[in-house]
């Protein structure tokens, strides 16, 4: 499996990460392959960098016809839909699209269904956004991580899109992190551990010697990652209160919610309510933790884990088509997913274990 790590030195932007992707190994000749699939007039620049400690490719793009047109939200989402591009990198490129649509739509207090980007909406940034799957999709990444993000001069759009994860507030005296490359990343594990260094590419920018970011290219058999473990004893609580708790922390984004049975101080019977989830979620969780319930306090501390890479896939079965989890790798195993399982039972009418049992 593929694993990638951003170290963004001083900062990132859509074209930076596109460099560094092609840095990594990623051919030009396919990026403008594949932006072809777009049907739109583009060009594609590049520029040999010469730092102190790096030489590589500045990737840039802009329209051929040098037109400056700013699209709309829907016009990006139908172009990027009538594209022969591939399926998964149609449906990450609007996934980004429709979270910069929804916090630029907060920003500027407009309604609809539709909004007109400024820089967002211009050829170059829509070449980015797709440039930037169409590399993960060539490389075969299926795990993206990236570091702290260093803030300075943010737009609105930057704060928003970064509200839950860890930034790095330094004075480069420019806007270190652009709206693009946020969108991009937002979604990124902050949970790497260390990790053989493999194959290392460099994206620059234009701001100076210090505008560059480093992406580490990771082969490695399982997942890495760490995760929070918050615990509290509850002993003067109705437990009927617990089901609207749990359905508050898993909407609040828990990765497990559960509790066990336990006898405390003055042989009391009481609830140790457990919950695991990412560091970017803990502000919420606690909240929740404190508001919700009876507690007074928390214990929490964080995690190391290794995983097994999973992928779905949907086996026809006698039943029905039911999806599995299968484990990826040196070590095969595969388990179906109990809610089609369920279903299952329901449409034929026998009891799950039954259904367990035919597949």
């Amino acid at each position: 499996m593929n694993c990638i790590y951003f170290h963004l030195v001083g900062g990132a932007s859509g074209d930076m990460l596109v460099s560094a992707l092609v840095d990594l190994g990623v051919p030009l000749a396919h990026l403008k392959k594949e932006y072809g699939k777009l049907g739109v007039p583009f060009m594609v620049e590049e520029k040999k960098i010469v730092h102190p400690h790096h030489v590589a490719r500045a990737i840039r793009f802009r329209d051929k016809k040098d037109r400056t047109v700013n699209f709309s939200y829907r016009e990006i989402i139908q172009l990027v839909a009538k594209s022969r591009l591939s399926l998964a990198v149609k449906e990450r490129t609007q996934a980004v699209y429709k979270k910069l649509f929804e916090v630029e739509r907060e920003i500027h207090h407009v309604g609809g269904n539709d909004f007109r980007f400024h820089h967002l909406g211009e050829l170059d940034a829509i070449l980015e956004i797709c440039g930037f799957f169409i590399s993960l999709e060539y490389l075969g990444v299926e795990k993206v991580g990236v570091s702290a993000f260093p803030l300075d001069k943010p737009s609105p759009a930057v704060r928003a899109l970064v509200r839950d994860k860890i930034i790095q507030p330094v004075s480069l005296g420019y806007e270190t992190v652009t709206p693009t490359a946020a969108a991009l990343l937002c979604d990124a594990s902050q949970g790497y551990e260390p990790f053989p260094c493999g194959k290392t590419g460099v994206g620059f920018g234009d701001a100076g010697a210090d505008d560059y970011l480093l992406a580490y290219l990771v082969q490695d058999e399982y997942l890495h990652d760490a995760i929070i473990k918050i615990e509290t004893n509850i002993d003067d609580m109705n437990p009927q209160i617990f089901e609207p708790v749990f359905e508050a922390l898993y909407e609040a984004g828990a990765k497990e919610v559960y509790v066990q049975q336990v006898v405390t101080k003055k042989s009391r019977p009481a609830f140790l309510l457990n919950v695991l989830c990412d560091q970017c979620d803990f502000s919420k969780i606690r909240n929740i933790i404190f508001s919700c319930t009876s507690t007074f306090g928390i214990r929490y501390r964080e995690y190391k884990r290794d995983k097994l890479p999973c992928i779905f896939i949907k086996k026809k079965t006698k039943l029905g088509n039911i999806r599995f989890r299968v484990a990826r790798g040196g070590l095969r195993k595969a388990s179906p997913e109990y809610q089609d399982c369920l279903a299952a039972a329901k449409k034929h009418n026998i009891p799950l274990i039954e259904v367990y049992r035919r597949i």
